[in-house]
């Protein structure tokens, strides 16, 4: 999508960094009545706040938190990080770790005060300015926008919790206080019917409109919430008779977006490209998030030894197993599955190149800026590796998401714009693959006019991939699937729900393996067990919001 870069990126960093203040107190001098008569800080920023509270993990995405370190993907490098209590058992109802339920409701109450109240908007006033055109046409959007993201975030609420309760009103005290939870079929076609209703008033993109601002809901980015939706709703975790009519309704809204990609003016780009200080202009991003230049998450990533970096997340070596070697297809983890002696070969040469754009490893330069490049050691000993406090427990370092280019010195930093992709074209070729898998049962029926495979051949077949072709059909082919998955959309949030959804918790996240490299430079896997719950695969309520309200109940287990 070709857009005006430097106008447009400025409204998401605003919406996504700043929140209005919307509490109406005789101390406040905006009133309700100067809220609706005034645009720019008023109406306009109503919508902002909303906004605001899309996020693209459980923690705020420039720290060093992310859902990676709660999955195979990664082990968090400090043992006292907050991230381990999903492993450790340290969560409870008492200690929800989430806030995803009191922000999306929260962000729901804010969406139904401004449907309610639209019709106090008065811009007559302003006709005579010159932004008038452009604030009436954004007005007369902004309601299908946040309904747009009011189905969002009952998605999220959705995937977390299952059944929740649907509110699409403003309620009193009371009344928030007695609702019951809705079963989460009827929460989906809520979603998806609202999805259906809003698509056709939003807008393709907002290059050509009035203003011209990005980083807002559009028609495409409705239809990418509805087909993952549908694919979850479809999911082992909610599918409990595998109904094959929910597969194929998942199969056919994600064809929509395959189908209707080009005309909308998206395209599959370079994977290294995806993240990185433009890639919030990346024409394979359906929707994202935009953070102004900043840092913070390469001082949380980058390795212990270079200044100012604290490891973070930390591939694992059960992660660096699964990918596979572009001449013929066999895994890491199948070709080396001992000890390897790395004074003698090289296992990492000839992988997949999406490895080297993802993980950082013993010998890398890192990071690339030339302030504080050097080769990254974390054998035994090394500059990068035990016994220094908070160095990688897995033997790897995270490199996607994290731009080499920022200098976290003490002096003369340099910062970079980050970009959170909450959709992107290349998940709803692997979305659309699963789902007509499952529809059909087969992945080279063309029943929807590509098979699974070719969807997800698509993917591999980029210029900078180049990856062996999927053939494979049945069993063979669902372990094949994941694991792609798993390297394609890696540390973008997807591992912690899509194994949830599939209920394989038991064959993916009770035990990880890591790598330990010697000083003589031998390296050795290690398994680190972790605690599993079947209860996990729901978040429990929050124990406040239980006392409140005892209808809610609690999820089972909990």
């Amino acid at each position: 999508m070709k857009l005006d870069k430097i106008s447009l990126f400025i409204f998401t960093c605003l919406f996504t960094v700043s929140c209005a203040d919307l509490n109406y107190t005789e101390e406040n001098t905006r009133d309700e009545a100067w809220t609706y008569e005034y645009f720019g800080e008023g109406i306009k920023n109503m919508v902002f706040d909303v906004y605001a509270q899309v996020y693209s993990g459980e923690f705020d995405s420039n720290s060093a938190y992310f859902l990676a370190g709660a999955t195979d993907e990664a082990q968090y490098a400090l043992e006292t990080g907050a991230i381990n209590n999903y492993v450790n058992g340290g969560w409870s109802p008492a200690n929800p770790y989430s806030n995803t339920w009191v922000k999306s409701y929260r962000a729901i109450s804010e969406v139904h005060m401004y449907l309610e109240k639209i019709n106090q908007a008065d811009l007559s006033e302003w006709e005579h300015n010159a932004d008038y055109e452009i604030w009436s046409q954004q007005l007369e959007i902004f309601p299908y926008e946040l309904r747009f993201l009011r189905a969002y975030f009952y998605f999220e609420l959705f995937k977390t919790y299952g059944d929740v309760p649907l509110v699409t009103t403003t309620l009193t005290n009371a009344q928030a206080n007695s609702v019951t939870r809705t079963p989460a079929e009827e929460v989906v076609k809520f979603i998806v019917d609202e999805l259906d209703a809003i698509a056709p008033y939003l807008p393709v993109s907002y290059a050509t409109e009035k203003g011209a601002e990005i980083g807002r809901a559009t028609r495409v980015a409705a239809f990418a919430l509805k087909a993952r939706t549908l694919l979850y709703a479809a999911s082992p975790l909610h599918n409990k008779t595998n109904d094959k009519a929910k597969w194929a309704e998942a199969a056919e809204a994600c064809k929509y977006i395959l189908d209707n990609a080009a005309t909308w003016g998206l395209k599959l780009s370079s994977y290294g490209s995806l993240w990185g200080n433009d890639a919030f202009f990346n024409s394979e991003i359906i929707f994202g998030i935009g953070r102004n230049a900043s840092n913070a998450f390469e001082m949380a990533h980058y390795p212990i030894g270079v200044e100012n970096g604290s490891s973070g997340n930390c591939p694992t070596q059960s992660f660096v197993d699964q990918y596979e070697y572009q001449a013929d297809g066999v895994t890491f983890g199948e070709r080396y599955p001992g000890s390897i002696d790395l004074n003698s070969v090289d296992p990492y040469a000839g992988l997949d190149p999406r490895f080297a754009l993802t993980v950082v490893k013993n010998g890398d330069e890192w990071p690339s800026n030339g302030a504080q490049k050097k080769v990254i050691e974390t054998f035994m000993g090394g500059f990068n590796a035990a016994p220094k406090y908070g160095a990688t427990p897995t033997g790897y370092y995270l490199k996607k998401y994290v731009d080499g280019s920022c200098v976290t010195t003490a002096d003369n930093q340099k910062t970079s714009r980050h970009t959170w992709i909450i959709f992107r074209l290349g998940e709803f070729y692997l979305n659309y693959a699963e789902a007509v898998y499952n529809a059909t049962e087969s992945a080279n029926d063309a029943t929807y006019g590509m098979t699974a495979n070719e969807a997800i051949n698509v993917l591999r077949g980029r210029s900078d991939v180049q990856m062996p072709e999927f053939t494979e059909d049945g069993e063979a082919w669902v372990e094949r699937y994941e694991r792609e998955r798993l390297v394609e959309l890696a540390f973008e949030n997807h591992r912690f729900w899509d194994v949830r959804r599939w209920k394989k918790a038991d064959q993916y996240f009770k035990t990880v393996q890591v790598a330990e490299i010697s000083a003589s430079k031998q390296l050795t896997r290690t398994t680190v067990n972790r605690q599993w719950n079947d209860k996990y695969y729901f978040y429990p309520i929050p124990q406040t919001e239980v006392k409140k309200n005892p209808a809610l109940g609690q999820n089972p287990g909990w």
